[in-house]
């Protein structure tokens, strides 16, 4: 088995995911979503902010934490609070600050196993289906919200993710991604830019930044 942060996995595993078989979907939602697909695909690169909340029900829990993702084809690299990850397309870095380790798996496995976020704003392309259900109201704006509802649905950690779009934007703004075991994890998009500035070395792993840091090896 694939070595994983403790704290951080807890945020991965509820969003970037195994996909499997097509599921049959709403054609208003199928739409939209293929359109805002499009819009991401047509940008050389991706540069966005967000912000995170996870709650735990059962434990009255609470973290909020912000983000920044950079993202170039199949590269990223994606910050979450300390946690980082670094993929430059065949290899990805993972470093746990709080462990002062850093993990080396091959970006397939990693993309296999449900952790890409490459596909963080295209998440609903396999193995969905995909319901629309209208616009509601948020901090003022009128967004659309599709939910989204995982194949296979019995064996993953989540079983709905509500994803909300400014329609005229063609943009996710907010993903609400329901638990399985009373724990949500709502992200917001704070910042987008389609044409993004990667900043020089993002797609790759400076150990030296981080002295006395422990590299483990998983692709041996």
């Amino acid at each position: 088995m694939i070595a994983m942060p403790s704290v951080f996995r807890v945020f991965v595993a509820l969003v970037f995911f195994p996909l499997s078989a097509w599921s049959q979907s709403d054609s208003r939602a199928d739409q939209l979503l293929a359109d805002v697909s499009e819009k991401m695909k047509a940008y050389p690169s991706v540069h966005a902010r967000y912000s995170s909340i996870m709650v735990d029900r059962q434990s009255d829990f609470e973290m909020d934490q912000s983000g920044e993702v950079w993202i170039e084809g199949s590269r990223y690299h994606l910050q979450l609070g300390d946690y980082i990850i670094v993929c430059d397309g065949e290899t990805v870095w993972t470093y746990e600050p709080d462990m002062g380790e850093c993990y080396i798996d091959d970006a397939e496995t990693i993309a296999e196993d449900g952790v890409d976020p490459a596909r963080m704003f295209t998440i609903w392309e396999e193995g969905f289906k995909k319901v629309w259900k209208g616009e509601e109201e948020w901090e003022g704006k009128s967004l659309v919200r599709v939910d989204l509802y995982p194949d296979g649905s019995e064996e993953r950690s989540f079983h709905t993710i509500q994803c909300f779009i400014d329609e005229d934007a063609l943009q996710v703004t907010r993903l609400l991604v329901k638990g399985r075991e009373g724990t949500d994890v709502e992200y917001r998009i704070t910042e987008f830019d389609g044409n993004g500035l990667i900043p020089e070395g993002a797609f790759t792993f400076d150990k030296e930044r981080y002295p006395g840091t422990t590299m483990i090896d998983n692709r041996l």
